[in-house]
C-alpha cells in the first residue's frame, strides 16, 4: 500500500468523492454530513494498485485534563477501510504512519466506535469523566468514550481526572 498525505484543500473533487463512498461503505451511513461538521483537516490514503483502500483523517483540537493547561492534540476521525479490504492492516498501517506526523502536537485522541484496532496499537480509554467546553460552562458528556494515544510532548497525566473538550457541531467528540 502507498500512503499519501493530503490537506483537506488539496483534495480533488475526484478523491473527495472517492473517501466519501469509501466512508459511506465502511461505516453503512452517509458520511457526508459528518465530514462537514469536522471541517478540514490532514488525510491519510491508503492507496492500493491506484486505488484507494483506507482513510485516516485528523483534525486539531484542545483537550483539558483536569489540573493541565488545553492540550494541542491530533484528534483522528473517520478511520475507514473498503469493506473487501477490511483484516488487512490498512487502517494499522495508516495508524502507525500517523504517529511521526504529529510529534508537534502534545497528544493524540479518538472517540471510537470498535476499540480493538486501537488498543493493539498502543490506545487507551480515558477513564475520568469527560465533558464539553461551551460559552464559558463545562457540560457533562457521560455517554462518551475517548481514546488517547501519548505522544513524545505528552505530559504525565492522571486518566482518571476529568477531560474536557472544546465544543463543536456535531458529535462533540
Amino acid at each position: 500500500m502507498v500512503i499519501e498525505r493530503r490537506n483537506s484543500g488539496a483534495l480533488s473533487p475526484r478523491l473527495t468523492d472517492a473517501v466519501q463512498r469509501l466512508c459511506d461503505a465502511a461505516y453503512d451511513t452517509a458520511t457526508q454530513p459528518y465530514f462537514a461538521s469536522l471541517g478540514p483537516g490532514e488525510h491519510l490514503l491508503g492507496m492500493q494498485g491506484g486505488q484507494l483502500v483506507s482513510h485516516l483523517m485528523w483534525v486539531t483540537r484542545w483537550l483539558e485534563p483536569h489540573g493541565h493547561r488545553p492540550l494541542k492534540t491530533a484528534y483522528v476521525e473517520m478511520v475507514a477501510t473498503t469493506p473487501h479490504a477490511q483484516r488487512q492492516r490498512y487502517a494499522s498501517a495508516l495508524l502507525e504512519h500517523f504517529v511521526p506526523l504529529v510529534g508537534d502536537y502534545d497528544l493524540a485522541a479518538l472517540c471510537p466506535t470498535r476499540d480493538g484496532l486501537y488498543r493493539r496499537l498502543g490506545w487507551r480509554y480515558w477513564r475520568g469523566p469527560l465533558s464539553v467546553r461551551k460559552d464559558g460552562h463545562v457540560v457533562p458528556t457521560p455517554q462518551e468514550r475517548v481514546m488517547i494515544l501519548p505522544l513524545p510532548l505528552t505530559p504525565t497525566l492522571d486518566l482518571d481526572a476529568p477531560l474536557s473538550v472544546e465544543w463543536r457541531p456535531g458529535e462533540v467528540w
